[in-house]
């Protein structure tokens, strides 16, 4: 259980602390909550915490209120020991895995058949993981993504999106439409993925929901990168 001890700037009354403590709760990683009134000292609890921006996000969406940074600390030190890319190297293989099964079982291993199904179920299961918490999805991705920064809702709208195109790439794989959908989707991603990173934010990547602690890097510029590159040689070959 890690637990993370901060600040809250702008408590009035209990009105404030309640108002704090469903917001805070909102977030499923966060398990525990206690806010002291007076001095406005908070302490949080869960498994694996949220990032602290994403918390600092939280508590001044929920109103007049500041996380006041310089007295944020770690019970368990830092997290950033227990960051890793375990999950999305796991499910990467298996998307892989299970689709050259799939051309294997064919009999003949053809790039224009294996491109959609991998596509297919790469958004299949990312949606899945981000679908789980979207609320903490929408919140981590609009630390970083360009337009969740500047329109809350395209967080909540985003897996949405990706699970339209799993299914788009089982039903329609040779369409242009869902390729150039998906050119443009993984496009903007990327940018903000390429701008966060360049910049050294330290912020969680919500490719796979706010479940694993991934860190942002450029595992998830070539990811994203990939997913592009895909997209747009469907694109052209499908035309």
């Amino acid at each position: 259980m890690e637990t993370r001890e901060f600040k809250i700037e702008g408590i009035t009354c209990m009105g404030c602390v309640s108002t704090l403590e469903k917001a805070l709760y909102s977030n499923t990683a966060i398990e525990q909550v206690s806010i002291d009134k007076e001095s406005g000292s908070t302490k949080i609890s869960g498994t694996t915490l949220p990032h602290q921006d994403i918390i600092a996000t939280i508590v001044s969406q929920a109103g007049n209120y500041e996380v006041n940074g310089a007295t944020i600390s770690d019970s368990s030190a830092s997290k950033k020991s227990n960051r890793s890319y375990k999950p999305l190297i796991l499910v990467g293989l298996y998307l892989l895995g299970g689709t050259l099964l799939i051309e294997y079982s064919s009999g003949m291993f053809l790039l224009d058949t294996w491109m959609p199904n991998f596509m297919a179920g790469f958004f299949l299961v990312f949606s899945f993981f981000k679908l789980l918490d979207i609320k903490g999805f929408a919140s981590a991705y609009s630390m970083y993504d360009v337009i969740a920064k500047r329109w809350k809702a395209y967080g909540y709208i985003y897996p949405f999106i990706e699970l339209g195109l799993g299914i788009a790439y089982i039903l329609y794989s040779d369409n242009l439409v869902t390729h150039l959908i998906t050119a443009i989707v993984m496009f903007v991603s990327l940018v903000g993925v390429v701008q966060s990173v360049l910049n050294k934010n330290e912020i969680k990547c919500a490719c796979l929901g706010t479940g694993f602690n991934l860190p942002m890097s450029y595992v998830t510029i070539i990811e994203d990168g990939l997913m592009l590159l895909m997209a747009a040689a469907m694109y052209y070959f499908t035309r």
